[in-house]
């Protein structure tokens, strides 16, 4: 049977509760990865998450480029989305047994720019992780262990299809990117503006490059998005997930 990890990012949206109520249905266990603004505006929802059984947790206060801020901009992004997680669950009287953060664009903060960050990608595998801020980058790592966060302890991931730094550092990764957020736009790769070339990632066998659903050899983070405009897709995604017999781990 293939295993699978569930992770929501950049909630919560509009329509956070019916996603969550979806979920909860078919038992499916989730970390929601929350931006702090958006927390604010959705307190009670997400105790009503944290009170059926979902975990939330850090994806920044804003959600920008971590390239593009300075080290205490950074630190700053992470501390008040982090308190109010603890508010969250003093709310609630749940012990807040694990902290996880994932980086907004998975952007560590080891480059000149957010524009420098994305056009890294365009070179070779082999300098994808070379840092021109490694000193910023590391005092992230090192800020965040402070904080106590921690990886989750993922277990059958088999790391010959994924980059070596994926269970390295203390920030939240994915092996499958659903990609979702693409849906209309016209300038998206590989025809991912449309819905069905989004729901075709989910059968496509290329674990080499992030595409890893059919191999029953590992187990995968996957990556998904709680936002407005994709949410009629994210049901069919989560019932083609279903269907396609991936059992979806506890954290």
């Amino acid at each position: 049977m293939k295993k699978a990890y569930l992770t929501i990012d950049d909630a919560p949206s509009e329509d956070f509760l019916r996603k969550v109520n979806y979920l909860y249905q078919r038992e499916i266990p989730v970390v929601f990865f929350c931006i702090g603004e958006k927390i604010e505006k959705r307190f009670d929802q997400l105790i009503s998450a944290i009170k059926m059984g979902f975990i939330i947790e850090n994806h920044s206060y804003s959600h920008k480029y971590f390239s593009d801020l300075s080290l205490n901009e950074c630190k700053q992004e992470i501390q008040k989305t982090d308190q109010l997680i603890d508010t969250l669950y003093e709310k609630t009287g749940t012990h807040r047994n694990q902290k996880y953060f994932r980086f907004p664009y998975f952007d560590a903060g080891g480059y000149s720019s957010g524009a420098d960050y994305e056009a890294h990608w365009s070179l070779p595998k082999d300098q994808w992780n070379q840092y021109p801020m490694k000193d910023k980058k590391d005092a992230i790592q090192e800020y965040l262990s402070e904080l106590e966060y921690e990886l989750p302890r993922f277990k059958g991931i088999n790391e010959q299809y994924f980059s070596d730094s994926l269970l390295k550092g203390l920030d939240v990764k994915c092996t499958f990117d659903q990609a979702e957020y693409f849906l209309g736009n016209e300038n998206a790769p590989w025809n991912l503006s449309e819905e069905n070339a989004i729901l075709a990632r989910i059968d496509e066998d290329f674990p080499f490059e992030g595409r890893s659903l059919n191999c029953f050899d590992t187990s995968d983070v996957i990556l998904v998005h709680d936002h407005e405009y994709t949410t009629n897709l994210f049901f069919k995604i989560i019932d083609r997930y279903i269907e396609k017999g991936i059992s979806f781990q506890s954290f």
